[in-house]
């Protein structure tokens, strides 16, 4: 008896949908271990992507695996050695710590050149990419995933084993996977505008936080001499609503902040603000599935708190690189084996992404911005003076402190004393200036809780899922702090 079997032809062993740095670094992996790797890929390089530029120490690690760091145009790069955190009247300035067992401190790279670098890379270890084409839709069979592209007015079909999402916080892969759009519930907006002419320091980065687009950041990170790029990211989802355009909320604080205006002096802007969503982690949805996989921005790699995600898609690329290499030799592309990758990131981005959405959560609130201004200035004050409590904050706004780690002991009796000092210092001022000042503080104290109440009064249900989720979030993150 002679058993016939069909024998499978497939275009590739893996289609990855976006050749960001997710992407592209995913196929350099890939490529370079034999697996046959087709990029999809919209625009064509050398392309520009809306983003702040800045890269990350442990994003740089990844970057040296690939030998972008050996390129002399990278030696060239704008090396960040000092961050300013700005907040009110407050300020201060932080020397970045030595970064270990990380190779580079902080860069400023425009997206222009990092994700051609990588590009490069990964074509010359023999991934083919398909650019100025688009993913249509996929259909997942028992022994392929089959895509339907299209490439200017052509529909086309790509069978491959498996295809790869690193197609960016709107990712067609994410939506086809999970049935629907991201909610605004975790979303993020960004804007970013390039100046020119504009004053040093050219080796910091300033932050800066005000209540007009709490929770979030505005930023000025210099690109090279004499440029930066200026920019803010912000929840997109806050109770009350921020009635403000984001776009105006930039252009007042680039005119408006004194501090913002010393460093951009006569500059001048190039080009125009342009903005982007970004979707942050959502612990609810999935990111494997059966012949399916999302990296990056695609699965909500993004850290709310500062809005990073170059970090996050070249550490999951890398993990997503071993788990599929795994799967190629097992000839499994399960579900059921995929999920390794989804433990991965659990096991490696779990804890810190819990505390950080619980944060950005609580923040929602906007009737509570007075008071996280009062926090985050308590923490500024404290910087100011503790070289190792600094060097915290500074190492989690540049990407090589988990935000988890800063629950410490020490950390939060520093902060308590600090914040001690803080209402010292304030009830002190306020006896000195005389009843009158008293009257204007106890208001102060009055207003937040009168916003409160008022919040409640005018939308019960909006502050009763707020709260809910606040518990849910807090539960997720206690069953971290229970498992270390």
């Amino acid at each position: 008896m002679i058993n016939l079997r069909v024998v499978q032809k497939y275009d590739c062993d893996v289609l990855i949908v976006g050749g960001g740095p997710g992407g592209s670094a995913l196929a350099y992996q890939l490529a370079e271990k034999g697996i046959k790797t087709m990029v999809l890929e919209a625009h064509t390089f050398p392309r520009d992507k809306v983003c702040g530029d800045g890269v990350s120490p442990i994003a740089l690690a990844e970057l040296q695996k690939l030998g972008i760091t050996r390129l002399q145009k990278f030696k060239r790069e704008n090396e960040i050695t000092k961050v300013g955190l700005f907040i009110k009247d407050e300020k201060v300035f932080i020397d970045l710590p030595e970064t270990g067992h990380l190779p580079f401190h902080a860069r400023i790279i425009p997206r222009m050149q990092l994700d051609n670098w990588i590009y490069d890379a990964a074509k010359n270890k023999g991934a083919v990419f398909l650019e100025d084409t688009r993913l249509v839709n996929f259909t997942i069979t028992e022994t392929a995933a089959i895509a339907e592209v299209k490439r200017g007015d052509d529909i086309q079909y790509i069978r491959s084993k498996m295809i790869v999402g690193a197609d960016g916080s709107n990712s067609t892969v994410a939506r086809i996977l999970h049935g629907e759009k991201a909610g605004e519930k975790f979303k993020l907006l960004g804007l970013r505008a390039y100046y020119e002419n504009v004053n040093g320091p050219n080796d910091r980065v300033d932050i800066f936080f005000t209540k007009y687009n709490f929770p979030g950041i505005y930023w000025m990170f210099p690109v090279g001499k004499n440029k930066a790029n200026i920019g803010l990211a912000m929840v997109a989802s806050t109770m009350p609503k921020n009635e403000q355009h984001v776009k105006t909320l930039l252009t007042k604080h680039i005119e408006q902040n004194k501090d913002m205006a010393e460093r951009i002096g006569k500059g001048t802007i190039k080009g125009k603000i342009s903005g982007w969503p970004l979707t942050f982690y959502n612990p609810q949805n999935s990111i494997t599935g059966n012949r399916v996989l999302l990296i990056g921005d695609a699965a909500g790699l993004i850290n709310p708190l500062s809005g990073d995600g170059i970090q996050y898609a070249l550490l999951s690329a890398r993990w997503a690189g071993e788990c599929i290499i795994d799967c190629v030799h097992k000839n499994d592309f399960s579900a059921n084996t995929l999920f390794a990758f989804r433990k991965k990131i659990n096991e490696e981005l779990g804890y810190d992404f819990a505390l950080s959405n619980l944060l950005i959560q609580f923040a929602r609130n906007r009737a509570l911005a007075p008071l996280w201004m009062e926090i985050m200035e308590v923490l500024i004050e404290r910087a100011k003076t503790d070289k190792q409590y600094a060097d915290i904050i500074a190492g989690i706004f540049e990407g090589t402190y988990p935000s988890y780690k800063a629950l410490t002991p020490d950390f939060i009796s520093k902060s308590l004393l600090q914040a001690g000092m803080h209402i010292g210092s304030l009830a002190s001022k306020t006896l000195l200036k005389g009843p009158g000042h008293w009257l204007h503080t106890g208001a102060r104290a009055g207003n937040l809780a009168v916003s409160l109440i008022d919040s409640i009064k005018k939308n019960p249900s909006g502050n009763i899922q707020w709260l809910t989720s606040l518990i849910s979030n807090g539960l997720l993150v206690a069953g971290y702090v229970i498992k270390k």
